[in-house]
């Protein structure tokens, strides 16, 4: 469930350790504009409608830091956006994971490649995405290159916020697995994911509503993705970015993709970074996370919207 293990002090003077379920959280106007200067105490979070006592991290030298994976598809199709994609990479470091950051590199196509393992390198980081080349010509398994990512994710320190940012298509091009099992694994992993794509009708990067399309069934999503993928109408980018509390953005132009990587960036380091030990319950499947800000009615929040308990 992506949770924090701490060791507390109970009232026997023993320690015990304590599964805190992290929960980062953006919040914006109706506009876009990110709201910043809340407390604790304007969070009300619950989980399966429970309300939960809540902690948030504010200080500088202890924010978690960021492992990242980037998906990068390398199909002949996606050449013209890849020359784009190409030119991005010396914006991760310094923009997305910060000096306390590391990411990892990874393209997709008929196959998965790991370009670049993690590291903190910036001039590694920008020599992995430069070479990247151009395979076969309409193959692309994002949701197979998705489930690689949150493998190399799940191996991050508990106190690291797991990232992932796909650069390609919306829609995925023949993966083995399956949408629903893709959702699954992040929400277990506690990965967000933010998805930069562009369209065939080359639209510009926009944050509209569009881009953000509420699901059917927000409250029980995995089966939601899952009749939507046996439908044959899943947007993946949608879906991974709606189940895990991320974003969706599109690019058409070089500037729109710096203008939605720099967003991507502002968007992870003006997070509040929640935290709350869950109850006990009966429940050990999916629990339902909502957030809200109580003195902000028309906030827009987004954070994940559920995790698993610890098996």
């Amino acid at each position: 469930m992506c949770a924090l293990t701490v060791a507390l002090i109970a009232q026997d003077g023993l320690k015990t350790n304590v599964h805190l379920v992290l929960v980062p959280t953006t919040v914006t106007d109706k506009k876009g504009n990110l709201i910043d200067g809340l407390h604790e105490d304007d969070f009300v979070v619950t989980d399966d409608g429970v309300r939960q006592k809540v902690h948030m991290d504010t200080s500088d030298t202890v924010l978690a830091p960021v492992s990242l994976v980037v998906l990068v598809q390398s199909s002949g199709i996606s050449e013209p956006a890849l020359a784009r994609i190409r030119l991005v990479g010396a914006m991760i470091q310094p923009v997305v994971i910060g000096q306390r950051g590391q990411a990892a590199v990874i393209a997709y196509d008929t196959d998965v490649r790991t370009y670049q393992e993690f590291t903190s390198d910036a001039g590694k980081i920008r020599a992995a995405f430069e070479n990247i080349v151009a395979h076969t010509i309409k193959r692309a398994k994002l949701i197979d290159a998705a489930i690689e990512g949150m493998k190399m994710l799940e191996t991050r320190p508990e106190n690291y916020r797991r990232i992932m940012i796909v650069m390609g298509e919306s829609r995925d091009r023949g993966s083995r697995h399956k949408l629903a099992e893709a959702v699954e694994m992040a929400q277990r992993a506690g990965v967000v994911i933010y998805s930069l794509t562009y369209s065939a009708q080359g639209e510009a990067w926009s944050s509209s509503s569009e881009n953000d399309p509420s699901m059917p069934g927000d409250a029980d999503y995995i089966g939601a993705i899952g009749e939507l993928a046996r439908l044959g109408k899943a947007n993946d980018a949608d879906a991974f970015a709606k189940a895990t509390g991320g974003r969706h953005l599109s690019f058409l132009k070089l500037g729109s993709l710096e203008a939605a990587v720099s967003r991507t960036g502002e968007e992870i380091h003006s997070q509040y970074l929640l935290s709350f030990a869950p109850l006990e319950t009966k429940n050990a499947g999916l629990h339902h996370i909502e957030v809200h800000v109580a003195k902000v009615p028309d906030a827009v929040v987004r954070a994940r919207p559920g995790y698993w308990p610890e098996k």
